[in-house]
């Protein structure tokens, strides 16, 4: 009766804030107007919302979940709290204070043979133990108490979350089969909990298993699909993590085919993702991932400052795992190029690190590259010895100890099906008394499911209809605040990015030339002269387009519309682009003529500006840029059209929005905001146009607008 009564004042007291909020903001409802069991239930699902990427909300809730279940003496709901005050730390990456956490919260829920926790709680010590602290036998120890309690309290999605934990370490030793085989375990799992996200991570796996064996066309296809699965689950609750590592794993899987382009644009966008969901281990992966491409395409100073990059948060994270495979590939690009003593030390580190955390594949890539080393350096009594070394390696990747801990897991696995069965039987006979009963039960039930069910109705139709009017109002203020806010953070991530990259180019040549000026030839100068030209020149467009694009946003931007000739402020326009046209040696030809048009001049400037900027930077060398205009009706439409790189039909809608904008270097690697076209848009709505393109990737572009005719009797002055 008690849990019925605290389940009802959990649905009234949602009710009463089903107004367009949030969850969290639902949430936050419940525990300023409750306490007891349900104040502490909020309280912990706030902490479970907020542990991965905001610690200081994520500790705070845990915190008060603590106090508040201690005040009305619930242990259950205290060893909760615990658990999720281990968590918060162990997102935060403070695994020795998250390890604490955990152990207490274990003793308490062993008094309570709460088996649900324990799994969770074996489960996430597990994870810290491998990832953390290296440990391979504790690893297995925690795993298989995961799995025994999560047995025990028939929690099947947490049983495929520990089975696809044991199938990726035995992946990385090396233990192809045995991988494969949990991953059928944990797949069988997740379906029995009919958890969508469990099959994602299951092709994720899947995935990386056909990396390893190097079935690279397999492993793509596994990837392509976990990542269809990951978009679509992030488009219902916002988090880009599965999508970003998918991403990732189709960089590596590009490069190992030798299709560096693609791997380069997969590792982008993931590295976009992990920086926007500021998770620093994904950061420092995405960034030893790109290492790896520009080392196996021979760039090997950008290659080491990615890895040096990634070596800085592993170690503020203390990503202990991750060392053997940055100083592994240290040594490869040392050796690559010329600087074996720097290899060999690079090399041994990582062998130093492979060994304490018995990565055993890591251990045996390794010996084979000193051997390598050796050989060239013609000491062939080393290269024997790491020769033989690797061999020896290989043989033993299956090893004692985990061959041990398996007994284990085929136990648990053996108790798991006869569980099973045993289960199914006592279902059908459950099921059997349950078809006696129901046959008295049945009339007296459905009379109450009538009975409730026209309650239900009533009460449905009385609050829909007080309110509705409400709830949309809500929604059309929460749409408009929504809108402006993606303006503001796009406003924002332009400054903090794009207007500040110019200048990291400009203090770095004018600080040489400051420095080394008397050292520098003329031709140096001249050299870095240009340069800080164009920087300028860039930094000059983008400050162009903000202080528009943040006038036009304010409603403090001149709209004079005037009669104009069209070639006349064309030739304005062509002026200023001449220099960056005749650079990537381009020409633009003008076939518009000299419509009359009804516009603002200094807008129809800025339209024109960008359009044409953006074909020049799009187009390849020696290419054409032709203007055109056609009269419709009212209207004139003009055109700018390339010959250049083209936009991908998917990518199309995303032009001209400032919440998703498109962004792509141009073929001579220049760089752009994405806010020209939103400008070029504003700008051509204000004058009650359209603008719109048509493009395939590698035909061009042909970017077009509409704007009003004007009167042919044009001035002197207008002309």
């Amino acid at each position: 009766m008690r849990k019925y009564f605290i389940a009802v004042s959990i649905l009234l007291l949602l009710c009463n804030f089903v107004s367009g909020l949030n969850t969290r903001d639902s949430l936050e409802s419940v525990v300023q107007n409750s306490t007891g069991k349900v104040k502490t239930e909020a309280l912990l699902e706030l902490a479970f919302m907020t542990r991965v990427n905001d610690f200081p909300r994520s500790h705070r809730y845990a915190s008060e979940a603590l106090l508040e279940s201690r005040r009305t003496g619930n242990r259950e709901q205290e060893a909760s709290a615990l658990y999720y005050l281990g968590m918060a730390y162990y997102y935060n990456s403070q695994i020795d204070t998250a390890m604490t956490f955990f152990r207490r919260s274990c003793v308490m829920a062993e008094a309570q043979n709460n088996h649900k926790l324990l799994g969770n709680i074996y489960l996430l010590m597990g994870s810290a133990n491998n990832i953390y602290y290296g440990d391979l036998e504790k690893t297995f120890d925690y795993y298989n108490q995961s799995i025994h309690h999560f047995l025990l309290a028939e929690n099947y999605r947490g049983l495929g979350a520990a089975y696809s934990s044991l199938s990726n370490i035995f992946r990385v030793n090396g233990s192809y089969e045995k991988s494969l085989e949990f991953i059928h375990r944990a797949s069988s799992n997740y379906r029995k909990a009919d958890y969508r996200e469990g099959e994602a991570w299951i092709y994720y796996l899947t995935g990386l298993l056909y990396n390893s064996v190097g079935l690279y066309d397999e492993s793509e296809d596994a990837l392509q699909r976990s990542l269809d699965l990951y978009r679509e689950i992030s488009a219902e609750n916002g988090n880009m993590t599965g999508v970003a590592i998918c991403l990732d794993q189709l960089a590596t899987v590009s490069k190992k085919k030798g299709e560096l382009s693609k791997a380069r644009q997969y590792n982008h966008r993931a590295l976009e993702l992990h920086r926007q969901g500021d998770s620093r281990f994904g950061i420092s992966t995405s960034l030893k991932y790109r290492a790896d491409i520009e080392y196996r395409d021979r760039n090997y100073q950008y290659a080491l400052f990615c890895l040096d990059s990634s070596l800085s948060i592993k170690k503020s994270t203390n990503d202990l795992m991750g060392y053997a495979s940055v100083y592994e590939l240290y040594g490869l690009i040392f050796a690559e190029d010329g600087q074996y003593r720097r290899a060999i030390d690079s090399l041994e580190l990582g062998m130093e690190h492979a060994r304490r955390n018995d990565q055993l594949r890591h251990i045996m890539d390794i010996n084979g590259h000193l051997s390598d080393i050796y050989q060239k350096l013609d000491d062939f009594d080393k290269a024997y010895h790491f020769l033989n070394e690797q061999r020896k390696t290989a043989d033993s990747l299956y090893s004692t100890k985990v061959t041990r801990n398996m007994i284990q897991l085929e136990t648990l696995y053996e108790t798991e099906k006869r569980k099973e069965r045993i289960h199914k039987l006592e279902q059908e006979k459950r099921i059997t008394e349950l078809s006696l009963a129901r046959e008295k039960q049945f009339r007296y039930f459905l009379i109450g499911i009538l009975a409730l069910s026209l309650i239900i109705m009533v009460l449905f139709v009385f609050f829909y209809r007080a309110k509705n009017r409400a709830h949309q109002a809500l929604a059309r203020s929460k749409e408009i605040s929504d809108e402006a806010n993606a303006a503001k953070d796009k406003f924002f991530s332009i400054i903090a990015h794009d207007l500040r990259s110019p200048f990291n180019g400009i203090l770095g040549m004018t600080g040489i030339l400051k420095d080394r000026y008397d050292d520098l030839d003329k031709k140096e100068k001249q050299k870095m002269l240009a340069a800080l030209h164009d920087s300028l020149h860039k930094y000059y467009e983008l400050l162009n387009n903000l202080l528009e694009w943040s006038r036009s946003q304010s409603g403090r931007i001149d709209f004079s519309p005037e009669n104009l000739r069209f070639d006349s402020a064309l030739q304005d326009v062509l002026k200023l682009l001449s220099n960056s046209a005749a650079q990537k040696n381009m020409k633009i030809i003008n076939v518009a003529g000299s419509p009359t048009i009804h516009a603002d001049r200094n807008m129809l400037h800025a339209i024109l500006r960008n359009l044409i900027s953006n074909a020049v930077k799009y187009s390849y060398p020696g290419g054409n840029i032709r203007i055109g205009s056609e009269k419709q009706e009212d209207k004139i439409i003009i055109s700018v059209s390339d010959s250049g790189i083209g936009i991908p039909a998917s990518r199309k809608d995303r032009l001209f929005h400032i919440t998703s904008t498109y962004r792509i270097n141009g073929t001579s690697g220049e760089s752009g905001s994405g806010l020209g076209l939103i400008i070029c848009k504003e700008f051509v709505e204000k004058h009650g146009g359209s603008i719109g393109v048509e493009s395939e990737p590698g035909k061009g572009s042909t970017f077009y607008f509409s704007l009003p005719a004007g009167n042919n009797a044009l001035g002197k002055d207008q002309q």
